[in-house]
């Protein structure tokens, strides 16, 4: 079940079936963060229970009477327990910080606004993990291609992760798009897009922090569509492309063998196919071809993905 969506998880999408066709499909958003919850199957809580332990095996007093063992509180540890089904979703340590459904909910209210569009959210493994992705009122423009920029709570109750908050370009759907976009984030460049903390210590001062860091993350999103927008208007030739930077990028000097030197002339010739609209994912243009941001975003999917397509061919 790579999906993770089990009989006791519940999710919503707007607009747009999740894959594996699960969930409920809304045709509008959410209008507040309550209507969100209830959408989502996400209004139960989580509250501690004791971990019992056997202290003593089964024993025979003198009279021959048998008697159970003897259970008593672990030390150290709580069973998170999800309050509508009795399920132990996870044993923690007694430091461990429930952070609830609501409380993921609210933190992106506050980070966005009023104006923010809830697009999907859910549980998984029976609520052991638990999401909410909210995209930013406006689509973004970058380089004319349309753009969306999506902020997400991702938590566990069981203990295996911390509170993760990032921004994605990601949509969020079950399993495998949060741990697509976990891994994205984790691996961004250029600007800290993740933002993770314990649940220890004080959450409230670990949530304003994480404000600012993904308030600076979207802030960078703005000034990124003006670099795109100049770049976008800024014509490239072929030839300059290969020469000014590719060939700079990807040196070739008569000291490297045959070999090497045919690879580096291939993988300069697969970006260049990209820059053309002919790469291997077809005509990745958009709307400014011949542009300095064709050749970034040509010189970006070949360091993205040019190896998985050199070994599928292969």
């Amino acid at each position: 079940m790579s999906h993770g969506i089990t009989n006791n998880d519940s999710l919503f999408s707007v607009r747009t079936s999740p894959w594996h066709g699960l969930g409920v499909v809304l045709d509008e958003y959410p209008k507040s963060i309550d209507e969100a919850l209830e959408k989502a199957g996400l209004g139960w809580k989580v509250a501690h229970g004791d971990v019992l332990v056997v202290k003593r095996p089964e024993w025979t007093d003198d009279f021959g009477t048998k008697h159970p063992p003897e259970l008593i509180p672990a030390k150290g540890f709580k069973a998170n327990v999800r309050a509508d089904t009795g399920d132990v979703l996870g044993i923690v340590s007694d430091e461990y910080e429930v952070v609830d459904n609501a409380e993921a909910f609210k933190f992106l209210d506050a980070l966005i606004g009023s104006e923010m569009h809830f697009e999907t959210a859910g549980s998984l493994w029976g609520g052991r993990r638990v999401w909410v992705l909210a995209r930013l009122p406006e689509y973004v423009e970058l380089g004319g291609d349309l753009s969306a920029t999506y902020v997400y709570v991702a938590n566990s109750h069981d203990g295996s992760m911390a509170v993760t908050a990032a921004v994605t370009p990601i949509r969020i759907v079950c399993a495998n798009t949060l741990g697509a976009a976990l891994r994205q984030a984790e691996h961004g460049v250029s600007v800290q897009r993740t933002f993770r903390f314990r649940h220890t210590g004080n959450l409230q001062a670990k949530f304003a922090e994480a404000r600012q860091v993904l308030g600076m993350t979207i802030n960078y999103q703005a000034q990124f569509k003006e670099l795109a927008d100049r770049l976008a208007l800024q014509p490239l030739s072929e030839g300059t492309l290969e020469r000014g930077v590719l060939r700079h990028l990807w040196t070739i000097d008569e000291e490297m063998g045959k070999v090497a030197r045919a690879n580096r002339e291939r993988l300069i010739e697969r970006v260049l196919d990209v820059f053309r609209g002919r790469g291997v994912a077809g005509d990745t243009t958009g709307n400014s071809p011949g542009s300095k941001w064709v050749a970034f975003n040509a010189i970006a999917e070949h360091l993205d993905y040019g190896r998985r397509y050199t070994s599928r061919a292969n």
